[in-house]
């Protein structure tokens, strides 16, 4: 089994660290706030109290923190190594990629693959996980990594790849839960309960749209199945209902909606929300 080292023991970080312990590698974790490191040691894990100190020995270092400045004020207190780092920290792709040539001149090797996974996926090596980097560098750690996630997603050498494509995820996952708060919302201002509103979801299936809609969104089709004037007069009911309750994403969605039918495209289809982010198909 490896010995490796683990930078950030935050919820994620804490997750793949027990997953690596249960596999039965050995594992040494450092924190910026040592009680979240200390509390590892019931899993079996070593405690460093530096980060020079972690990486000491190690095959492999993975870095999990919480910004690009953490990541980065990490990496300056490496010593030299020769192992292999791997950050799965979510990142801005081009500090992402600018970070890679200061590596890459170091002679570090280095690759970012940010995950889509909950603590619990990845103490049981479940979920996401994308990769950029060097191609042949990713596929020396290929089968290590594979053993930390269900499903390992080279994407590139492109550093900001794996970067973007983690923010454009977030970003649908953030919109559910947006989409999900305002529907909530709706029904309270309908005088229906949450459950009413689950249920609704239960039968509608909205991730059907991901199939439907969102194919043609994304090859610019914005052919009218159900044109934007209709929609936005069924998001004025929406505004109407809840009156002056807080909302997550209606009210954007509307003034949206408001300038496109300004600009001529009000019998175009919902889709056409996406209209300046993909050019219309002719």
């Amino acid at each position: 089994m490896s010995m490796i080292a683990f930078l950030g023991t935050g919820l994620l970080g804490s997750g793949f660290v027990k997953g690596l312990r249960s596999r039965g590698h050995e594992v040494t974790v450092w924190n910026r706030t040592a009680p979240k490191a200390a509390e590892l040691l019931a899993v079996g894990a070593k405690v460093a109290a530096t980060v020079a100190e972690a990486v000491s020995g190690a095959e492999r270092v993975h870095l999990c923190l919480r910004a690009d400045e953490a990541v980065d004020e990490v990496l300056s207190a490496l010593p030299a190594l020769q192992a292999p780092v791997i950050d799965h920290t979510t990142t801005s792709p081009e500090l992402t990629a600018a970070r890679a040539v200061r590596q890459h001149a170091l002679g570090r090797a280095f690759l970012h693959a940010p995950v889509f996974m909950s603590p619990a996926a990845a103490a049981k090596g479940a979920g996401i996980m994308l990769c950029s980097g060097p191609q042949a560098l990713a596929a020396e750690l290929q089968p290590a990594l594979a053993t930390m996630t269900g499903e390992l997603w080279y994407v590139g050498e492109d550093f900001r790849r794996a970067a973007g494509l983690k923010l454009l995820g977030n970003s649908m996952l953030f919109s559910i839960a947006a989409g999900l708060a305002d529907a909530l919302t709706i029904a309270a201002g309908c005088g229906l309960s949450p459950a009413d509103a689950m249920e609704v979801m239960a039968r509608l299936k909205p991730a059907g749209a991901l199939e439907v809609r969102g194919k043609k969104m994304a090859a610019g089709d914005f052919a009218a199945s159900f044109e934007l004037t209709m929609a936005r007069k069924d998001l004025g009911l929406m505004l109407d209902a809840v009156g002056e309750r807080p909302l997550a994403a209606l009210r954007a969605i509307a003034a949206r909606s408001d300038e496109l039918i300004a600009q001529g495209h009000g019998a175009a289809d919902l889709g056409v929300l996406a209209f300046d982010a993909v050019p219309p198909r002719s």
